[in-house]
């Protein structure tokens, strides 16, 4: 069964986002653009995922909405139709690769980069926005709550839809629908490959510790796509170059 480790991991997150809320909003440590507000600043959006990502694994890990302890789990396999704990045959280390990969490692490391690669500080929103819609197009559907609904209603609802604003208006050079649709694309993979890979290892396609490995592969997609739509950005100081060039001649 789960260990001490997979149930008590979403609190250790949960003090990590109270600590960065407060460094977020109080001081400017995670800022790398002066010029720019904090909520159009790169690297404070790609901080902000991180804090929102660490309070919805609480909701889904910790504390449920509705008081459920460790909920995702036992909700993810009844949804599956493979019963609930012990008798689900997910391996329950899964949900830390799952979690650890995306959250503790890709999303740090994506607001890390964000102070010298713009794409980067919204590269983890392409989780952001799908899984928003993961939890709640499922809500409406059935008339029912499931854990991380209201971090999804609460946080990554209005986080996206202020996001894509920025993404699209406020930055220079401009960044486009075509990057945006990169970047919801990658969430949608990511999002994707969870049921996919579980199949494939319930119909005794993968073992459980290349299952686990997945996971990782998965999250690294997130990196990937943000570096190939960095590389797609136009540069300034060649545009500049290209026009002192036709002014010389």
């Amino acid at each position: 069964m789960f260990s001490t480790f997979d149930l008590e991991f979403a609190w250790i997150g949960l003090g990590a986002a109270v600590v960065l809320t407060v460094v977020l909003l109080a001081t400017d440590a995670l800022r790398s653009d002066h010029a720019l507000s904090r909520w159009k600043d790169p690297s404070c959006l790609g901080w902000l995922a991180v804090v929102m990502y660490l309070f919805h694994i609480f909701e889904e890990y910790g504390i449920a909405a509705d008081g459920a302890r460790h909920a995702f789990p036992g909700s993810l396999c009844t949804t599956l139709g493979l019963g609930t704990y012990p008798g689900c045959a997910i391996p329950t280390e899964f949900y830390l690769f799952v979690n650890i990969g995306l959250t503790w490692v890709v999303a740090v490391l994506c607001a890390l980069l964000a102070r010298s690669y713009v794409t980067m500080g919204f590269a983890f929103y392409s989780l952001v926005i799908v899984n928003c819609f993961f939890h709640i197009v499922p809500a409406l559907v059935t008339g029912t709550y499931n854990p991380g609904l209201l971090t999804s209603v609460v946080l990554f609802l209005p986080a996206s839809a202020w996001v894509v604003n920025v993404f699209l208006k406020h930055r220079e050079p401009t960044l486009g629908v075509g990057r945006l649709l990169g970047i919801v694309g990658v969430g949608l993979a990511v999002n994707g490959s969870l049921p996919l890979t579980i199949n494939l290892f319930l119909n005794d396609v993968i073992p459980g510790p290349v299952l686990d490995l997945l996971q990782l592969a998965n999250a690294g997609l997130i990196l990937l796509v943000g570096a190939l739509l960095q590389r797609s950005l136009p540069r300034p100081h060649a545009t500049a170059a290209t026009t002192g060039d036709r002014v010389a001649h």
